[in-house]
């Protein structure tokens, strides 16, 4: 008899099609396998009881009403094979611009964040026009099925959105969590009926770790750019984007949700650790508010014999400071910890990539040639 026990489970994740349905699952298989770490996703039943007044103090039989799930996963970043899912996070990568063929075997990806991730047509400025791979009928779509090996059976969770994206490191590792809105679970598929093909690209997670990271930060400025002067020594971050998707039933999504979409402005925020105390800068930044900009720069392995690297990049146009703090925990070395919100930049910030013009875009350069939005 089969057991479960996460050293023999196996995780996959695949972007629905472009002209795929809401509800609708799909086959997962060679090079979506993903560097899960652990997972949280369960079952909600709404149940209405029996309320009756038939001369009884108990309640009767009770009405399903509703099959809800939810919950987070949390993976290992890598420099290759998570596009879909942050892309699915964000919202939006133009087709005509990522990814940008750097050299041969090499390309950029720029991930932007998108006004909605709900089912989309096509718009003029997204780089896709007729003749140029658009098909009548194709759209935006920000959702995936993403299944779970459990060796007692696979969940297969069908037409999953992402309401919220943590990426966190410090010197243990480099991770990103997912909380996961998924239409069903399903652990009987007819779809995914096994793991065999699921398989991680070129064999190689190709891991980022915290030893890959330069953190450049300074005053706001649309003609003066980062440089490497503006690197600091930092002992931890995380950088939260969180959606604010809505999920709810109707008439016609039944048991389950409807396709969820956004019920509030979206919010990015983060924090960092300078582990020693030795200047008021950016305590003064946060007494007056000044506007910043950062960088956090990810280099990792070379590209093949190319000269280029596999880079994980996180561009933050604006941001302003919502605390600062320097507690003294006794008698060690005094750490300063940072939290802040990304803003709209009022122009885009000199050196930053020209689509950086709201709160946050994420650059990856690997050898994947092909834009996992599409």
């Amino acid at each position: 008899m089969a057991q479960g026990a996460g050293f023999l489970s196996k995780t996959a994740w695949k972007k629905e099609d472009k002209q795929g349905a809401y509800a609708t699952p799909i086959e997962c298989g060679a090079n979506e396998q993903q560097p899960l770490i652990t997972e949280g996703l369960s079952r909600d039943i709404e149940k209405e009881l029996d309320n009756v007044i038939r001369y009884k103090a108990g309640y009767g039989q009770s009405d399903v009403i509703g099959k809800l799930i939810n919950g987070p996963i949390t993976i290992e970043a890598v420099y290759r094979g998570i596009e879909s899912m942050i892309i699915a996070a964000m919202g939006f990568s133009n087709y005509s611009a990522s990814p940008e063929t750097v050299d041969t075997g090499v390309y950029k990806h720029t991930i932007e964040l998108a006004e909605n991730l709900h089912t989309q047509s096509w718009a003029a400025g997204d780089g896709i026009l007729g003749g140029s791979g658009y098909l009548a009928g194709d759209n935006k779509i920000r959702r995936g099925t993403l299944c779970i090996d459990k060796s007692v059976s696979i969940w297969e969770l069908i037409s999953s959105m992402i309401n919220s994206m943590t990426i966190h490191g410090d010197s243990k590792g480099v991770r990103i969590d997912f909380d996961l809105l998924p239409y069903n679970l399903d652990r009987a598929s007819a779809v995914n009926t096994s793991s065999a093909a699921w398989s991680i690209i070129n064999d190689d997670w190709l891991s980022i770790i915290f030893q890959d990271l330069v953190l450049w930060i300074d005053d706001y400025s649309d003609s003066v750019a980062l440089t490497s002067g503006d690197a600091i020594g930092i002992s931890a971050f995380e950088i939260k984007l969180e959606n604010n998707l809505k999920m709810e039933k109707d008439s016609l999504s039944g048991l389950y949700i409807a396709e969820p979409r956004r019920e509030a402005k979206r919010i990015v925020t983060g924090s960092f650790t300078i582990p020693r105390y030795e200047n008021d800068t950016f305590l003064d930044d946060y007494d007056a508010q000044n506007a910043l900009m950062a960088v956090l720069k990810f280099t990792g392995s070379q590209i093949g014999a190319t000269g280029y690297y596999r880079t994980f990049w996180i561009w933050l146009p604006t941001l302003k400071f919502d605390k600062v703090d320097a507690p003294m925990g006794g008698p060690g070395i005094i750490p300063v910890e940072h939290t802040f919100t990304a803003e709209i930049p009022a122009a885009c910030p000199a050196g930053f990539p020209t689509q950086a013009t709201k709160e946050m875009v994420i650059q990856m350069q690997n050898d994947l040639n092909s834009n996992p939005l599409i």
